[in-house]
């Protein structure tokens, strides 16, 4: 009796066994999704967690971000830096043609600012602009002097920065760029005004 059933037993787990490893072989068949990929997507790695942004979708502006823009007081000195080395005419207020001190400053204002300043040095003083101490000056002011610190105002400048000015300073010359704190314009300083700002 003993024997029988070992014998059944035995014949048992040789029928299941077999059952077993072919039911896992069917498990580890690739889905019919899976197979159905082409050869070439075989052996790369799909990442299905990539997001691609509509091409059409554009990004959208910032909100009160512009790109700066030079103010016109830049603007003027950069032009008066450009033009160092133009000769001084008497009544000039081109390019073409030179400048003389004042002329310079209403060609610089008008064509960079789009100001239209009075012609001489003196209606520049008496234009109501803004008075402007020395230690208060700021690139883009007009300085003014007279000769040698005596008599009335005759020659103008403007204030580039760092005791700096650019001027077409006599017949003969050329725009040039001078200091306020060359003994010469020192003494010849009278005073200073901001036709912008």
């Amino acid at each position: 009796m003993r024997f029988l059933t070992l014998m059944s037993t035995i014949l048992l787990l040789a029928l299941t066994v077999p059952l077993a490893e072919a039911r896992e072989a069917k498990r580890a068949t690739p889905h019919k999704a899976t197979s159905s990929l082409s050869r070439a997507s075989h052996g790369k790695v799909v990442n299905r967690n990539n997001v691609r942004p509509h091409r059409d979708l554009k990004r959208p502006q910032q909100s009160g971000v512009h790109p700066a823009q030079p103010t016109t007081n830049t603007r003027v000195v950069a032009r008066a830096r450009q033009l160092i080395g133009v000769p001084y005419r008497h009544g000039g207020t081109s390019v073409a043609n030179g400048f003389d001190c004042s002329g310079l400053l209403v060609y610089l204002f008008r064509t960079e600012a789009g100001m239209k300043l009075p012609r001489t040095t003196g209606e520049m003083i008496e234009s109501g602009s803004k008075r402007v101490g020395r230690t208060e000056l700021k690139p883009g002011d007009a300085v003014f002097f007279n000769r040698n610190g005596r008599g009335n105002v005759s020659h103008v400048g403007l204030y580039i920065g760092n005791n700096q000015f650019i001027h077409a300073p006599s017949t003969g010359g050329r725009i040039r760029q001078d200091s306020l704190d060359d003994r010469y314009w020192e003494r010849s300083f009278t005073t200073a005004r901001r036709f912008n700002g």
